[in-house]
């Protein structure tokens, strides 16, 4: 692609975006709202303090590209401007009323197409878009992929910095401040995430406990330990290691045995964003890589200790620790099954379990990320990058300042009607069923975010550490080591093309 003759196309469009837009910014900050106001109706109930720039799109329809896992009725498949009707459910309705919204404000009419995203890292939505900016196709006016293909498209300057537009409010809560930070290079930003993208709330990564084994073992509460500062991995662990029963005696956990922790192959990208420690950092505008630090190694090897514990730890990937029904479910049913049933103490995965339990008997309870140890600072939680969307704004948008007041409306209103609905209703009072669990999920929707070494697979580090810690081969250090040349071709070619769209 011809990159200068892109940004030329980018800078005449806004040009004349600007002259004919109408509306004007009469923006009031508000100081709490997204992801925990306190309320469970699916909609407004009373007059909103903060009102998001608008502009008349004279009845046109508005386009939006949205991710599909295999087709519209894929686990990942994104949502957020697909529903045409309203239909009880809480979570549909809320997103059916705030589309409504959206087209009432702007006079327009939103069509959303889904494309393909493909497999992990496959990268195939960005192959997607990138052909249709390079044939110049102006139909889509938003766009909504992976977070990954999210950060080649911007890499490659396809999307607009969003930081350029007055209208978007990326400081305001209803915008993660901690993914965007993570995320920003040299003070700009590409794509953003928030409210505005219902897979980044279901992406994220939780630990879900059952207390009837809990109580079973006789063990402490692992709120109090999170509440403490003290939910380290090494007290996960201890925990896990006191419920866990090799009941058929053949030295390693599977589905016969009471287990201490189910998991899956690749969690281990997110015990290690948990930690805080990055593969990548940005230091002046460029990308740095701290993948081969002595802490990032530390994690590394700590994260194969887990995996290695096996009268411990099971993963739900391997259809040979899987006897009876369990060899027919999948890996996450398989994971769900054994929580539900009290097979488990732990279940290590992505929010999207919480719904899976609404038919469990006994009571569970959900939990942030464990830190790396009691000094660090914060907890963090991981957003799958590949299951998770992103809002972009690409620059073929035929009106760019209209798209970005577009979504900005969108974001906040989705805080104000989508979030509620699904994080008070039904996260709240229809699957987490106790008090102490609602603060969990205060932590752990606050502190969502990603690694830039993790959103690029820089040198194929991420997925070389995965196929590590699960083929039980502690050689982190010589892996790193074997990548170096690779890790900074990777790095100079994202650097490069990042101070060409300068």
């Amino acid at each position: 692609m011809k990159r200068t003759l892109s940004f030329c196309l980018a800078a005449l469009l806004l040009t004349a975006s600007m002259a004919a837009c109408g509306g004007s910014d009469t923006t009031q900050p508000v100081e709490t709202t997204g992801a925990a106001v306190d309320n469970t109706a699916a909609v407004e109930t009373e007059e909103p303090a903060y009102v998001p720039a608008v502009s008349d799109m004279g009845g046109r329809e508005f386009h939006i590209l949205s991710k599909m896992e295999g087709d519209e009725s894929g686990r990942w498949t994104a949502e957020d401007f697909k529903i045409e009707e309203a239909d009880g459910d809480v979570v549909n309705d809320a997103i059916f009323n705030r589309n409504q919204k959206l087209e009432e404000l702007f006079n327009c009419d939103i069509v959303n197409h889904f494309e393909a995203m493909g497999n992990l890292f496959s990268y195939t939505l960005y192959g997607t878009i990138s052909k249709l900016v390079q044939a110049g196709d102006t139909t889509y006016d938003f766009m909504m992929p992976p977070i990954q293909d999210s950060a080649k498209l911007a890499a490659d300057g396809i999307l607009w910095d969003l930081t350029m537009f007055d209208s978007i409010k990326l400081d305001q809560p209803w915008w993660n401040q901690v993914f965007a930070e993570a995320t920003s290079i040299g003070g700009k930003s590409y794509y953003a995430n928030g409210d505005i993208s219902l897979t980044f709330m279901r992406a994220a990564y939780a630990i879900l406990f059952s207390k009837n084994v809990l109580s079973k073992y006789d063990l402490e509460s692992p709120y109090s330990l999170v509440t403490d500062g003290k939910w380290t991995i090494d007290a996960l662990m201890g925990m896990a290691r006191s419920a866990a029963e090799d009941i058929n005696g053949n030295g390693y956990m599977d589905s016969e045995d009471n287990i201490g922790m189910a998991m899956l192959y690749n969690s281990g990208e997110a015990f290690y964003a948990a930690t805080g420690v990055k593969l990548v950092t940005v230091e002046d505008g460029k990308l740095t890589w701290t993948g081969d630090s002595a802490k990032s190694i530390s994690v590394m090897e700590k994260i194969y200790d887990i995996y290695q514990d096996k009268l411990v730890t099971i993963n739900c990937d391997n259809a040979s620790l899987m006897s009876g029904s369990y060899s027919s479910l999948t890996n996450v049913d398989r994971g769900a099954t054994f929580l539900s049933t009290d097979k488990t103490l732990f279940l290590f995965g992505t929010m999207n379990n919480v719904p899976l339990m609404r038919d469990m008997d006994g009571d569970f309870g959900i939990l942030p990320l464990p830190k790396f140890d009691e000094n660090q600072e914060r907890y963090y939680s991981y957003v799958h990058t590949w299951s998770a969307s992103a809002a972009t704004i690409p620059i073929t948008a035929q009106d760019p300042e209209g798209t970005a007041m577009f979504m900005e409306a969108a974001a906040y209103y989705a805080s104000q009607m989508i979030t509620p609905a699904y994080y008070n209703v039904a996260l709240k009072t229809k699957y987490a069923r106790d008090d102490e669990s609602q603060q969990m999920l205060d932590i752990i929707y606050e502190n969502r975010w990603c690694d830039l070494g993790n959103l690029y697979n820089v040198g194929e580090v991420l997925t070389g550490m995965t196929s590590l810690v699960t083929s039980g081969k502690n050689t982190f250090a010589s892996m790193m080591a074997k990548k170096e040349s690779a890790i900074e071709s990777a790095l100079e070619a994202i650097n490069e093309a990042f101070l060409e769209n300068e």
